[in-house]
């Protein structure tokens, strides 16, 4: 056969196979063109109704999309075994710490939480920074190799703590002399390994119980959350400071740093220039700080007071860890270094992590110091109203923060209109019995309505423990979303009442639940406080958006968006709720989706400053007096 019979049947074979099942009238009609990605059937123009699939960057296969995917915001950590090529039993680890000094693994462990939580620090650098310094060739190249893909991580926060909590229980102060030392890097890696779910199993499919793994999710998340440290500071300003001024024998309201230094012994200044001291030091890298130089800063008798609440000695905290031995029912049980973040080793200070010396020195914790006082402290003869006065005041504060936000992201832009506070709704929807929320934001056609709680996960929730107390914690949470319900009933009975106009168009209610000291939001915990309400006839009917929550920061952050590029506080959410990350948190769905760098709200503007105010004035007057 010529050339030229050979094309003609190949192109009579290509016209079959391409055309040759179409009716005679479609055959030229149209072209389509085959791709990977737009199958057709054979001998047909038509697209098959396949289903694509890809691998995602953490490695699982799942049907292809060009949206992020929740899946998509997990790290995949390198486990022992793909590392050494073979699996680690459970004595490993244990038997390498018993050859090591305490000290140096707590160090070591210090060094790379304070790393990982130094304020822009990239996980991906400690990694290679870690690789390149700790392991042998060939396996060095090896992991650098792995860790190329953005998704894959090797030091794990979790371990790093497992191991100092492994290595207070079963190091020795010092080794004999001439004694080999354990392998340090095998034992951090082998926690790697046993971290996984425990406890008695549950459900595969979600729904109203986590189940087993669900529970492991959230206490994952929440262990991992980074709070961001100018946030902090700002709102520590605002709770701690200012507020306290403004209300002070307002309402049975206290005075907060006055309550604290009555219960304490300390002042909240000196709490500051320790705390502030050793930060500052722990994020340039200085995870030992001298005592002798803290007690430059402050009279040596008002800085072993500080120490006495946020700090513990080896013997001190290995009378903690094995108290908690008991009652431990899960590897995320880490007491001891959270609640006591500094460490006294002989004449130095250790900062474990800074994110915990953050969290104890300008969070709630302080609140606790007011709960519990130390014990070479007397208490006050009215301790427990006291305490329970400062409580309620701690919270209060935090509401009226959150409505300080609220009030700052409305007064801006040209969509909004104003938010109705709390007194505005009593005011409005009294009556017996009325559940009122904590804030409603009139958008046009939309009303945001917000309740604020300062509730937290309960320890046994927080540290995965096999039961219900994850889901006891939610189903408090259900009792702010009654608020929440209320308050749309009530609006859309007569929402004249409030604005004092009638509504010529039909509403639409987003339920916004905000807490302040942060939830662990993923698809997990969604999913089931979603369908926990559901159950209990909560935010019904088709004008009721999908239940959001979201935290403080988060909202701060959103504040920002609004200030720098117009977005509201309801197209944020609306997007969100539009997207594959409907489920997950707020600032994932923000990291995700937002491209241009954000700063800090202009109200921050001079509140880190003011945070760390009593340290700046300290380090001044030692400066004054150097020769």
């Amino acid at each position: 056969m010529d050339a030229s019979r050979q094309i003609a049947a190949r192109i009579e074979f290509l016209r079959r196979q391409l055309v040759d099942r179409e009716p005679g009238p479609l055959r030229d009609a149209y072209l389509a063109v085959p791709t990977r990605e737009r199958p057709v059937l054979q001998g047909t123009t038509t697209p098959a109704l396949t289903q694509i699939w890809q691998q995602r960057p953490s490695g699982l296969i799942t049907p292809a999309t060009a949206e992020t995917q929740p899946i998509d915001l997990i790290d995949v950590y390198l486990t022992f075994e793909e590392i050494f090529g073979f699996a680690a039993g459970p004595a490993y680890p244990v038997k390498q710490l018993q050859a090591l000094p305490l000290g140096f693994v707590l160090q070591f462990c210090a060094e790379l939480l304070n790393a990982l939580s130094r304020p822009g620090a990239s996980h991906s650098d400690v990694d290679r920074a870690f690789a390149t310094q700790w392991l042998k060739e060939p396996i060095r190249t090896r992991v650098l190799n792995e860790l190329r893909d953005p998704r894959r991580a090797l030091v794990v926060p979790q371990a790093l703590m497992l191991l100092a909590r492994a290595a207070v229980e079963h190091s020795p102060d010092s080794l004999p002399d001439g004694a080999k030392p354990g392998n340090l890097i095998g034992a951090l890696l082998a926690f790697s390994d046993m971290i996984g779910p425990s406890g008695e199993g549950g459900p595969t499919v979600l729904g109203e119980q986590p189940g087993d793994l669900g529970r492991e999710v959230i206490a994952n998340q929440y262990f991992n959350n980074n709070a961001s440290v100018p946030h902090t500071f700002a709102r520590y300003v605002r709770r701690w400071r200012e507020l306290p001024q403004q209300f002070a024998g307002k309402d049975g309201l206290v005075d907060l740093p006055a309550v604290y230094e009555q219960c304490t012994g300390v002042t909240l200044d000196d709490l500051t220039v320790v705390a502030g001291a050793l930060w500052a030091a722990a994020c340039n890298g200085n995870v030992l700080t001298p005592t002798a130089e803290l007690e430059t800063l402050l009279p040596a008798g008002q800085v072993a007071k500080v120490l006495a609440l946020i700090s513990a000695d080896l013997e001190t905290l290995r009378q903690a860890v094995q108290s908690e031995r008991a009652r431990r029912h899960t590897e995320w049980t880490f007491d001891a270094f959270q609640q006591r973040p500094v460490i006294r080793l002989g004449a130095f200070l250790l900062v474990m992590d800074q994110r915990h010396l953050i969290d104890r020195a300008f969070g709630w914790l302080p609140i606790l110091d007011v709960r519990f006082p130390p014990d070479t402290h007397p208490r006050p003869t009215n301790h427990e109203k006291l305490a329970g006065q400062a409580i309620r005041t701690l919270r209060r504060f935090s509401e009226l923060y959150v409505s300080e936000v609220l009030h700052s992201i409305t007064g801006q832009g040209t969509t909004t209109r104003r938010v109705y506070d709390d007194p505005e709704l009593k005011a409005a929807f009294q009556g017996e019995g009325q559940k009122i929320a904590d804030a409603a934001v009139d958008y046009g056609d939309t009303w945001v309505v917000v309740e604020v709680t300062t509730s937290q996960l309960q320890r046994d929730a927080a540290t995965a423990v096999p039961g219900n107390a994850q889901v006891k914690d939610i189903d408090k949470l259900l009792e702010e979303v009654r608020q929440i319900d209320a308050t749309i009933q009530a609006l859309r009975r007569d929402e004249s009442r409030l604005t004092g106009v009638s509504s010529q168009i039909r509403r639409r209610y987003l339920p916004l639940l905000l807490l302040t000291e942060g939830f662990p939001v993923n698809p997990v915990s969604m999913t089931v406080i979603r369908e926990r309400a559901h159950k209990r006839g909560l935010l019904q009917g088709q004008d009721v958006m999908p239940l959001e929550v979201i935290d403080v920061e988060e909202l701060e952050w959103i504040e920002a968006l609004q200030e720098q590029q117009g977005v509201s506080l309801l197209a944020v959410v609306q997007r969100k709720q539009a997207s594959s990350l409907e489920r997950t948190s707020m600032r994932s769905f923000l990291a995700d989706t937002i491209t241009t760098p954000l700063s800090h709200p202009q109200r921050f503007e001079g509140k880190v400053s003011k945070a760390l105010g009593p340290l700046e004035a300290v380090l001044l007057k030692r400066k004054q007096r150097e020769p």
